[in-house]
């Protein structure tokens, strides 16, 4: 999967990025609980019970393979997958677009025109900051939806970046303005983006429309856990 989208002519890629590292806690925790859990269980295993003779051998052994295939299932969902899925998503900003890049081909990629952009903000965060720099990045693109961007790096200046791309593209002539959509609702040759799996209700605070229900609702594509 390519890790950039297609571009228009004249497009060009301003910024591309990924989720902060961060994103990582989770499957490292997981990782760690599951080796602890995986060695008490088969230590436990040995000093409690030490079968010599036929079948229990054979039982004991079976008891490890088990504990063994769990403790690789428990890695291969919880930690593996989510960090594969990290590497293969990317948050890219162009002249044109904010655009998520996720694994799945260019079905699953969601762009948005950013003569559509209504507000960018960066929701507070609810733990601690702890010197690190990013966060929750909130687009709303009006009638098109929005794009929620979650461990954004450097959240600030990406909105900030985001923010001055968009007036860019206002003052070259885009295909409309904020709060003014161009003929059609939308960029010439630009789809609006379909209501994926994940999408969940509008920007908060204060989206631009009211949200509707169900499949005609303005959607905020998130970046999957």
């Amino acid at each position: 999967m390519s890790a950039r989208p297609a571009l228009q002519p004249g497009e060009r890629v301003l910024v591309s990025t990924r989720a902060h590292g961060a994103r990582l806690t989770r499957p490292f925790l997981v990782l760690l609980l599951t080796v602890f859990a995986l060695s008490f269980a088969q230590r436990a295993l040995e000093l409690r019970w030490r079968p010599v003779a036929e079948p229990w051998t054979t039982v004991h052994a079976g008891v490890e393979l088990t504990l063994l295939v769990v403790a690789g299932w428990v890695v291969l969902r919880s930690c593996l997958r989510p960090i594969l899925r990290w590497w293969r998503t990317r948050y890219v900003l162009t002249t044109r677009h904010l655009v998520l890049v996720r694994p799945g081909g260019a079905r699953r990629t969601v762009s948005l025109p950013l003569h559509q952009l209504r507000r960018v903000s960066v929701e507070r965060r609810r733990s601690p900051a702890l010197g690190r720099h990013d966060g929750r990045v909130v687009a709303d693109f009006g009638p098109f939806g929005g794009l929620r961007l979650e461990h954004a790096p450097e959240a600030q200046r990406l909105a900030g970046l985001i923010r001055r791309a968009a007036e860019d593209e206002w003052a070259g002539g885009g295909a409309g303005r904020a709060g003014d959509p161009g003929s059609g609702g939308g960029a010439p040759g630009v789809r609006p983006t379909r209501v994926d799996r994940d999408a969940v209700v509008a920007p908060r605070p204060g989206p631009s429309v009211a949200p509707r229900r169900p499949w005609s609702r303005r959607a905020v594509h998130q970046e999957q856990e």
